[in-house]
């Protein structure tokens, strides 16, 4: 069986590594510091999302005196000492999956929100960063997700049609972008389950990674060799 297939673009944070309970952590604890409270209903609201968004939200919750850029300083300096000092896990199938997927010679490309000095060093550290073709950050786009412009110009840079892409995720901010630049969205929750619509939108909801051993032979065709 042929496939239409040709590139994977994954996200970073939740996906490939359990970084959230970390960040929500440095999130709450940076805005403790600075006087404010962050509940876990408003964490989840910030998951995914970009910087701009963040701001307009937590200073629409907060009040327009909130000092964002203070707190989102304090927030990366505690997150990456912490990250450093405990280490990040990856999570499980990841190397797996990278290591079969070059295998068959997908092209591979890397959306995420963080910044590109921190995704790389994430990469590099968990010695992965080879596998990825590109990485395009929110610092390379106009809009953030749920706006599909960061698979766009992970496609674009790889130089795939959109429709050829599939997109692991663990957002719902993510599944909507990436049905939005009509790729093939799969979900691998991490903090938060998927809703009915997130549901509607991703073509596979999968409970880790490791579960693609069953799913590479439906989206590329050839079968994996063990």
């Amino acid at each position: 069986m042929l496939s239409s297939y040709r590139a994977v673009i994954f996200d970073m944070d939740g996906l490939l590594f359990d970084t959230e309970s970390i960040a929500r952590w440095a999130w709450k604890q940076a805005l403790k510091d600075h006087g404010y409270i962050m509940s876990d209903d408003l964490y989840m609201e910030i998951v995914g999302r970009d910087l701009t968004w963040r701001e307009k939200l937590l200073k629409k919750i907060y009040g327009e005196d909130l000092p964002f850029e203070s707190v989102t300083i304090q927030r990366i300096e505690i997150g990456d000492e912490r990250e450093l000092r405990e280490g990040l896990p990856m999570k499980p199938g990841v190397l797996d999956l990278l290591s079969r997927l070059s295998d068959l010679g997908v092209m591979i490309g890397l959306a995420t929100g963080t910044a590109r000095i921190r995704a790389v060093r994430r990469l590099k550290n968990a010695g992965i960063n080879q596998y990825f073709t590109t990485i395009v950050t929110s610092e390379d786009v106009a809009e953030g997700k749920p706006a599909p412009d960061i698979f766009l110009e992970v496609s674009r840079r790889l130089n795939i049609d959109p429709v050829q892409c599939v997109v692991f995720e663990d957002s719902f901010v993510g599944i909507e972008a990436a049905f939005q630049a009509g790729m093939c969205p799969i979900m691998v929750p991490d903090i938060e389950q998927p809703s009915i619509k997130i549901r509607g939108l991703a073509y596979r909801v999968l409970d880790s990674l490791e579960e693609t051993r069953e799913l590479l032979p439906e989206l590329f065709g050839d079968p994996i060799k063990n």
